[in-house]
C-alpha cells in the first residue's frame, strides 16, 4: 500500500514507530523550551525597561539609610517591581538615571561645604568618583528621560545637565520640551540662548511662552531681536505678553519703539505687560505714547501706563495725570495719585 509523503499526513505521529515517536516528542519538547525561552527574554528586555539597572531612587535632602529603609519596606509589601515602584513614588522617590543621583549627592555635600575628601569619606567612595563628577567639564550623557523629570531637580543638577536638556528641546513630547526650556532659564547657560532662540518657533503656544521666559532669565543681548519679533508675530497673545515681559527686563534703548507699538495690540495683557515695561526701561521717548494709554478702554491698561509715568518722572505727564485722578476706576485714581507725587514730591490723593 502507497504511503502519502510525510508533511501531508494528517496521522503522520501515530503513523511513525516507537523509536520515532519518542524522537517526535523530544523535537516538539525542545521547540517549547526554546518558545518559553524567547518569551521569557522578552519580557526580560520589558522588565528591564521599566526598572534598568542603571537607574536609582532619589528624594532630595534624604539620606541612604533611609532610602534602604523605605526600599525594604516597599520591599516587604510589594512582591514585583511596578508594585514596589509605586510604593517608592507614593513615598515622594523618583527613579532617575543613577548617575544624576550621584551628581546632585555630591552637589549636596558641597553646598554644606565638604571638600572632595570629605565627600569620599561621606558617600564611602574613592576620591577618583568624586573627581569625576565635581570636574568643571563634566557633562551629563544624552538621557531620554532627562526633560521629563522635574524642573527643579533639573536645575539642581546644573551646567552638566545643559547639553542633554538642549538635545530635549526637539523631544517629540511637549511636557519634555517644557520642562527643558524652564530648566534651561534656570540653569542660565549662556549655552542654551541659540535652541531657546529656535523653540520660539515650537508649534506649543506652552514652549515658545517657557523660552521667551528662559531668555529673559538669561539676559543675553542676542535674544533681543527675536523676542522683538515674538511680541510683533506670535498669534498668541500670552506668549506676546511674556515677551513684553522679558523686553521689559532686559531694558535696551532698542526695545523701547516696539513696546510703544505694542500699546496699541489688541490683547489688552500685551498693552498692559508693555506699559510695565516702559515703566523699568524710563525711556522718555514713551512719555506721549503712555499719556495716550491713559485713556485706554481697560482700566488695567490704564493703571500701568500711571505706574510708568511715574517711574520716568516726565512732567508733561503731570497734567494727564491730574485729570487720570478723576478715572471712573478707582485703582487707576490711587495709581495717578501715586505717580504725581513721584514726579512733584508733593502729596496727591486719588479717592
Amino acid at each position: 500500500m502507497s504511503r502519502c509523503p510525510p508533511t501531508s499526513h494528517p496521522c503522520l505521529f501515530h503513523s511513525l514507530p516507537s523509536s520515532g515517536r519518542e524522537y517526535a516528542w523530544l523535537k516538539l519538547f525542545a521547540i517549547g523550551l526554546l518558545t518559553i525561552s524567547l518569551m521569557a527574554c522578552s519580557v526580560k528586555r520589558v522588565w528591564y525597561r521599566l526598572w534598568p539597572q542603571e537607574m536609582a531612587w532619589y528624594q532630595q535632602d534624604t539620606p541612604d539609610l533611609v532610602l534602604k529603609s523605605d526600599l525594604e519596606e516597599c520591599r516587604s509589601v510589594a512582591d514585583d517591581r511596578t508594585s514596589i515602584g509605586h510604593c517608592m513614588q507614593a513615598k515622594g522617590y523618583l527613579l532617575i538615571p543613577r548617575a544624576e543621583t550621584e551628581l546632585l549627592s555630591v552637589r549636596s555635600l558641597q553646598g554644606k561645604g565638604f571638600d572632595e575628601e570629605e565627600i569620599a569619606a561621606s558617600l564611602h567612595w574613592n576620591k577618583k568618583k568624586v573627581m569625576h563628577y565635581t570636574d568643571k567639564e563634566y557633562e551629563l550623557s544624552h538621557i531620554d528621560s532627562l526633560g521629563s523629570q522635574p524642573v527643579d531637580i533639573l536645575t539642581s543638577i546644573g551646567k552638566p545637565a545643559v547639553k542633554p536638556l538642549i538635545a530635549a528641546l526637539k523631544d517629540n513630547y511637549p511636557h519634555v520640551r517644557r520642562h527643558a526650556a524652564e530648566a534651561l532659564g534656570e540653569i542660565k547657560d549662556p549655552r542654551a540662548v541659540g535652541p531657546l532662540i529656535a523653540a520660539l518657533k515650537d508649534t506649543d503656544s506652552l514652549i515658545r511662552r517657557h523660552a521667551v521666559e528662559a531668555l529673559c532669565k538669561i539676559g543675553d543681548l542676542r535674544a533681543i531681536k527675536p523676542l522683538i519679533d515674538v511680541l510683533n508675530e506670535d498669534r498668541e497673545s500670552h506668549v506676546r505678553t511674556s515677551a513684553a515681559e522679558a523686553l521689559g527686563w532686559i531694558e535696551e534703548p532698542s526695545v523701547v519703539a516696539p513696546l510703544i507699538c505694542a500699546l496699541k495690540d489688541e490683547h489688552w495683557n500685551v498693552r498692559s505687560s508693555s506699559a510695565r515695561a516702559l515703566g523699568k526701561i524710563k525711556d522718555r521717548r514713551a512719555v506721549e505714547p503712555l499719556v495716550c494709554a491713559l485713556k485706554d478702554e481697560d482700566a488695567t491698561v490704564r493703571g500701568y501706563a500711571a505706574d510708568a509715568l511715574g517711574e520716568i518722572k516726565d512732567a508733561r505727564a503731570v497734567e494727564p495725570l491730574v485729570s487720570a485722578l478723576k478715572d471712573e476706576n478707582r485703582g487707576v485714581r490711587k495709581r495717578a495719585a501715586r505717580a504725581l507725587t513721584n514726579i512733584t514730591g508733593n502729596e496727591f490723593v486719588g479717592q
